[in-house]
């Protein structure tokens, strides 16, 4: 059960990351003229290692194998679905869906799954017989 609580936090942590209004670096922040220079690779960067995580940690669930495809379509929807929210807030914070972050969200997704592809394609648990 406590695999599912880290999912699901997880799950809106990042939701909530992505849905959230981006502030502009403040003149103190130490690296300023780095981070807004290089501020599109950082995001994507972002995007990318966040999803492959995602993969991995979906994977890790104790999903029955004949289910895990429903993991994958959840991670897959999630990428498009924050996208398409960014989209429909952008007159509220200075957000906009993509489809380009949509597509590095599914190479961080084919990455995730790369890197995690013994728990994707792990057996299912033998069920005990209750007695």
């Amino acid at each position: 059960m406590w695999r599912w609580f880290i999912w699901g936090a997880f799950v809106i942590l990042w939701t909530t990351a992505l849905e959230a209004p981006i502030p502009e670096p403040s003149e103190e922040l130490p690296g300023r003229d780095i981070v807004i220079t290089y501020r599109k690779l950082i995001a994507k960067s972002l995007h990318i290692g966040a999803y492959a995580f995602f993969a991995a940690l979906s994977g890790w669930m104790p999903v029955p194998a004949r289910y895990r495809w429903l993991m994958m379509f959840f991670l897959m929807l999630h990428a498009w679905g924050t996208e398409l929210l960014q989209e429909i807030l952008a007159p509220y914070c200075n957000r906009s869906g993509s489809l380009t972050d949509v597509a590095f969200d599914v190479l961080g997704i084919i990455i995730g799954v790369a890197l995690s592809w013994k728990l994707w394609t792990r057996d299912e648990p033998k069920r005990v017989p209750e007695a």
